[in-house]
């Protein structure tokens, strides 16, 4: 689990540090709140990480199969291309 952290602090670098909206921010914690893995310490029973943190950070992805909610930068878990056909 420390390895996932500092490789998503590594990501979140690399993108600048940039975070999510506030509507966002209140989706994602919103779907990690009803989850089946979501602690009452604020965790993910699934990867561990702090979700406060986790989903603020744009280049965040949840770790559920399938993701509950995946990153904002435009780039997939491997790289491929997420943005919305909509441009939104």
């Amino acid at each position: 689990m420390v390895w996932d952290f500092a490789e998503a602090l590594k990501k979140h670098g690399d993108d600048g540090f940039k975070v999510v909206t506030v509507a966002q921010y209140a989706d994602r914690m919103s779907k990690c709140s009803s989850c089946e893995h979501f602690t009452e310490r604020n965790s993910c029973g699934l990867c561990g990480c702090n979700m406060p943190v986790k989903a603020r950070w744009r280049t965040s992805i949840c770790a559920d199969n399938p993701p509950r909610w995946v990153n904002t930068n435009g780039k997939g878990k491997e790289g491929t291309d997420t943005t919305p056909s909509d441009g939104v």
